[in-house]
């Protein structure tokens, strides 16, 4: 497995929710951006989608063991590789660590183009972080 950051935006960055349980053992964390556009949903929590006429900030994070990590996180976004009922779909995607400029390839969990709701809140930001908190 070539990749080995993975590019978190929602309830897996530091000082959130699910942040402790799932990502407590990254050995970076760093402020990044990648393209997409990012959507609150109405059950509280945040939806990328994949397209290039938009930023979503969040962070890039490295693992002691990447797989297992990634088994991890695939059980909680619900991605089941082949899968086509997967609630979250998992991709690469280059991000640009903030600190420095250097563009790395992560992993990114992102909502299917198809499962846009026009319930679905658009942050202008690319920061849910700052919408949701402010």
């Amino acid at each position: 497995m070539g990749i080995r950051h993975i590019f978190v935006y929602g309830t897996l960055k530091r000082g959130m929710s699910n942040h402790e349980r799932f990502c407590s053992d990254a050995l970076t964390i760093e402020p990044a951006v990648t393209t997409g556009r990012l959507y609150h949903l109405p059950q509280g929590f945040p939806a990328m989608f994949d397209a290039p006429d938009g930023q979503v900030f969040g962070e890039v994070m490295t693992f002691p063991d990447i797989a297992k990590t990634l088994e991890r996180l695939d059980r909680l976004e619900g991605y089941r590789p082949g899968d086509g009922r997967s609630h979250y779909i998992r991709i690469e995607k280059n991000t640009k660590i903030l600190n420095g400029g250097k563009v790395v390839p992560a992993w990114v969990y992102i909502y299917p183009k198809d499962r846009l709701q026009p319930d679905f809140i658009l942050v202008p930001s690319g920061c849910w972080g700052e919408f949701v908190f402010t």
